[in-house]
Formats: C-alpha cells, structure tokens, sequence
C-alpha cells in the first residue's frame, strides 16, 4: 500500500496550472542548478522529483507510521525526571523519515534541505496524518525553521538549520495559563545580561505541542513595564543549553503520540530571533501562517482516514441475509 498512489487527487492537484509558477517563485528560476547536484534544471525536473519523493513518503506512512499508530495512542510519550520520551514506535516514525532525509523538506539546499513548494509538503502532511494524526504535530513542527530561515541572523541559521534537517524536533512556545487566544497577555520574561552579552527566559508556559522538543522558538516578554504585543520579542532556545524542565504532560483525549507540556524556564539561555518587539506583531504571525496550513492539511488526513475505514465497513458488513 502506498498513500500517495492511493489518493489520485494528489497527482490532480500537482498539474494544476499555477504549479508551475509556484515552482519558478521558489526555485529562484533554478538557479541552485549549478550548485547542488540534486536541484531541479527546470518545471519537468521539479515535478519528477516531487513525485518520487512523495511517493516515498506515501510508502513509509502505509507501511510503518500507520502500523505503528495504535500502538502509539496506547503508550503514549512519558515523562521521568523533566524530561520527554517519545512511545518507542514514535521513535521508529522518526527514524524512518529521517533515514529518507524528510525532515526539512521546505528548507533551502543551502542548509540540506529538499526546498520543496509547501504543495507537496502539505500532500506529506496530509499522508501524515492519515497515517498518524499525532505524529504529524511532531512531525509538522519542523516548519518552525522557516521562522528562523526567514528571520533569524545568519550564523543563527547556520547553528540551527542543518541540525533540523538532519532530525532534531522543534516546538512553538507560545501559551500560558494566562495567554492562550490573547497572546498579547504573554509574561514570560526575557532579561538581557550586558556583562555577559545574554538573554535569559524565566517563567511558565502551557499547553506546548512537543513541549521537550531539541530547539524552541519561544515568544517572551523582553520589554519592562509593558503589558501588550509592544512588549514581546522572538527567541530561540536550545535544549543543549538546560534551564528547562517539563512540569507535566497533559492528559488528553486524543492525539496522544503528541506531548503537550507545562514548561518551567529557570534562567534559560536564549537567543533574540530578528528585532525586539517584533515578536508578536510579526514573527508569530508569519509562525502561524505555516501552522493553519500545516492544521489543514492534518484536518484533511485524519477525515480521509475516518472516510476510508467507513466506507470499507460499509461494503464488508452484511445485513438481512
């Protein structure tokens, strides 16, 4: 079973006519032709790797995140001493994907990834989540890099983006028991050291997807006195660093192979993504442009799959003779 041949829909969607200048736009005309083997020459080369590579990930969904998936909602990820251990087939998942070198497919070549179109990589999301929706929040969440792709200083970006493409997982931090829809209301605080040139995070956010994730983007408070957006700036925080534990896993109904967490921040070491202040008003509303789509394309999976198992049930069961 393969879940991109399954589905010929994909293979509609991928001639649709503005496919092709989607592919110009983010190709840069195909200049990257003379600088890795692997980029595409033109329109007809794109297409063809598109095609072999979400076929791939259709084989790997149907045939090893998908078998996995029950096992993973009865498990779940644990939590021993502040720390998050993913259910052992969730490791598998990630494995597999990694080994098909699948982490980091919108990343530019420059830092190892695939630079693909987000239309083929919401098609992997979709595959995903029809295979596992819990996974895909895992998964998904490596589309944090283009936050830092698009914003972060250079040496940021060469210090974190091959490392997201070689399989390190990420997580958005963004709630607290006092600001989930009204993240203005955010109070994380940022304070900046001058002696030592660093910015420390102290404080407690909730209800974080991946909570224990390698690298964080954390939205936090960096301005004394204020009280709105004004007053957030964007940071990058890595594990490798400390400073963080996890409180607790949250109990939930479903999407359980996901870990939402409650993070406690004890003078953790953090890195200023682009300009103070900016942090709401335009960093996590580019962070969230991502995220609906990224939404979408689970919401779709998980109902193709609900769709799927009904209407097998349907022809098998017999009724009346």
């Amino acid at each position: 079973m393969n879940y991109y041949i399954d589905t010929p829909q994909f293979r509609h969607h991928l001639q649709h006519p503005l496919m092709k200048r989607i592919v110009e736009l983010k190709e840069r005309n195909y200049t990257d032709k003379d600088n890795y083997e692997y980029a595409p020459i033109d329109f007809e080369d794109t297409m063809d790797s598109y095609d072999k590579v979400l076929e791939v990930v259709g084989e790997i969904c149907a045939e090893i995140i998908e078998p996995n998936a029950e096992a993973v909602d009865q498990s779940g990820p644990t939590i021993h001493d502040g720390r998050v251990t993913y259910a052992e087939p969730t490791r598998r998942n990630l494995e597999a994907l990694n080994k098909a070198e699948l982490m980091g497919m919108g990343l530019h070549r420059k830092y190892g990834g695939l630079n693909f179109s987000m239309v083929p990589y919401m098609m992997s999301a979709d595959m995903v989540s029809r295979a596992d929706a819990s996974f895909q929040n895992i998964w998904m969440l490596q589309d944090c890099g283009e936050t830092i792709y698009e914003f972060a200083e250079e040496q940021q970006k060469n210090k974190y983006l091959p490392r997201i493409v070689k399989g390190e997982t990420m997580s958005m931090d963004l709630t607290e028991p006092d600001a989930g829809s009204d993240l203005q209301a955010v109070m994380l605080k940022a304070s900046y050291n001058e002696t030592e040139g660093q910015w420390y995070l102290n404080g407690v956010k909730r209800f974080i997807t991946n909570g224990d994730a390698d690298i964080h983007l954390v939205l936090a408070r960096s301005e004394e006195g204020t009280k709105d957006a004004r007053g957030l700036s964007m940071f990058v925080y890595d594990k490798k660093q400390g400073g963080v534990t996890v409180r607790r896993i949250e109990n939930k109904m479903g999407i359980k192979g996901a870990p939402t967490c409650e993070l406690v921040f004890k003078n953790a070491k953090a890195e200023l993504i682009g300009t103070r202040r900016m942090g709401l008003i335009r960093y996590v509303m580019s962070l969230m442009n991502g995220a609906r789509l990224g939404i979408m394309a689970q919401s779709v999976g998980l109902s193709d799959a609900a769709y799927r198992e009904a209407y097998n049930y349907a022809i098998e069961r017999r009724q009346f003779g």
